[in-house]
């Protein structure tokens, strides 16, 4: 309301700047134009986790149950964005998410460890569907419970299992109380959960759909059980798989940027783009957000996770950098 009564009552007098860079400069949060967070609190959730607190701005779209947000930082002059997912249901006033730090992760690192209240963050858009109806089993690993914690604060369903495998102190642990779901807590360090834990954890499980998220070894050896058993399952990744498959390699021309890259064939075009300059858009990094979009103005390229190739003969070809590599000489409008 504020935003929209100071924009009609300086657009005249802000030419040539647009009335929404005159009032992010007063209020960076009311800008519509440039989605924009503050951290209003932060909270150790895990012994590497941190549970962030964010007072939206004008310009965030709002979400839905389950999905996931990127959030930009500014480190060392260039703005990185990553991906996680939102564990607040669409109707509280603020928007969490939880960010555990990551060896070698510097943007994981710095919300996990370093940003403060006070501190801004850019904000992309909601994605992602991660969600089902009717009665379900959520099985989670480690921080594999945030995507399950949106779901369930946001009165996803009525009927659900929660069968959570920790090691320790587990992630959330002082939320599992609270949640609107029956809860399991399974140490992994007595063995990994295995779907024949199931038969007397959840009984009716394979009257169930199921959601999994959590560490790839779990996604695949549950995913495997729930085709044998014909039950649905959604599956939320938070690490990207191993590659099943390789371009040649060549040169990669990002057009925009001006930049020209070699890349081989295993390594993500985007990455191959940063390690030459280029200042390239990113979210997850691993083929979800789809920040990093690009369209494909010649050659061709292999998604390195199911080995299907695209080129530019195929007509309006957009590729996501993150998980493409170049199968030949390329050029991405970049």
């Amino acid at each position: 309301m504020i935003a929209g009564v100071l924009a009609r009552a300086t657009r005249a007098l802000t030419t040539p700047l647009l009335p929404d860079d005159c009032l992010a400069f007063v209020n960076p949060l009311w800008s519509v134009r440039v989605p924009r967070g503050r951290i209003v609190a932060t909270r150790p959730v895990g012994p590497s986790t941190t549970e962030l607190t964010l007072r939206t701005g004008a310009g965030w779209g709002g979400h839905r149950p389950g999905q996931h947000v990127g959030l930009g930082v500014d480190l060392g002059g260039r703005r990185h964005w990553r991906t996680y997912s939102i564990t607040s249901a669409p109707t509280d006033e603020h928007l969490t998410v939880s960010v555990t730090a990551v060896p070698d992760g510097s943007v994981s690192t710095h919300l996990a460890r370093v940003a403060r209240p006070g501190d801004l963050v850019g904000l992309g858009p909601a994605a992602g569907g991660f969600t089902a109806e009717g009665s379900l089993l959520m099985i989670s690993g480690g921080s594999g419970i945030t995507p399950m914690l949106g779901l369930l604060r946001g009165g996803t369903a009525d009927d659900v299992v929660l069968v959570h495998s920790g090691r320790g102190a587990h992630v959330h642990a002082d939320d599992l109380a609270g949640l609107p779901a029956t809860v399991h807590r399974h140490d992994s360090t007595t063995g990994h959960l295995r779907p024949a834990d199931l038969d007397a954890l959840v009984p009716d499980w394979r009257s169930r759909t199921m959601l999994v998220c959590g560490p790839a070894g779990m996604l695949e050896t549950f995913t495997a059980a729930a085709a044998a058993a014909g039950v649905p399952c959604v599956v939320e990744r938070f690490r990207p798989p191993e590659p099943v498959a390789a371009g040649t390699g060549g040169t990669v021309t990002f057009t925009t940027s001006g930049v020209t890259a070699e890349a081989d064939a295993v390594t993500p075009l985007l990455r191959a783009g940063e390690d030459a300059g280029a200042l390239l858009p990113s979210g997850c990094r691993m083929g979800i957000c789809h920040t990093c979009v690009g369209r494909l103005t010649a050659g061709a390229v292999r998604n390195l996770h199911t080995g299907e190739l695209e080129t530019a003969d195929d007509g309006e070809v957009v590729v996501r950098t993150c998980v493409s590599a170049a199968a030949g000489d390329c050029a991405v409008d970049l």
